[in-house]
């Protein structure tokens, strides 16, 4: 995969990158899924890293690859949202520093009308993340409730359909 960044959006909690992906023929089939990806810098929301990856996935099935996992009913896409591993370096502009670290922060089903919504979906939430609305460490920050929610009522929006405030 060759990545180059595309929107830069920043805040007082960090920065956003926008990764734009060009998948080789060697990557792996479960990668054509990636709809919307982010690189996030976020100093201060962990005392041992600062750098995570968010990216929405589409649920559809995909030749040759393993079928998604569909938890939530009706579900069509994914936001996941992942700590990298320091000791990797990581940096927006280099795929091969984006070693994750386990558990994930974020992994979160949602029902979108198509891709388009999914990726302004992403880009709501990295700028949710930089601006300190949303923290890149809900579990550390008591935020995963508020994470489902904004998600949540943004997809049902990005829908049509009246939520509540």
């Amino acid at each position: 995969m060759r990545v180059k960044i595309g929107d830069v959006l920043t805040g007082p909690a960090g920065r956003a990158e926008e990764i734009l992906a060009e998948l080789e023929p060697s990557d792996p089939p479960s990668q054509r899924a990636t709809v919307a990806s982010w690189f996030l810098t976020c100093p201060g929301q962990s005392i041992a890293w600062s750098h995570y990856g968010m990216a929405v996935f589409h649920l559809r099935p995909i030749p040759d690859a393993e079928p998604a996992q569909v938890r939530v009913p009706g579900a069509t896409h994914e936001l996941m949202l992942l700590a990298y591993n320091p000791e990797a370096n990581p940096r927006a502009d280099d795929p091969a520093s984006w070693r994750h670290l386990v558990p994930g922060n974020v992994a979160e089903q949602v029902q979108l009308p198509d891709d388009a919504a999914a990726v302004r979906l992403a880009r709501l939430a990295a700028q949710a993340v930089v601006d300190g609305v949303l923290w890149a460490e809900p579990p550390l920050s008591g935020q995963v409730e508020p994470w489902r929610t904004a998600l949540i009522k943004t997809a049902a929006h990005a829908r049509g359909e009246e939520h509540a405030p």
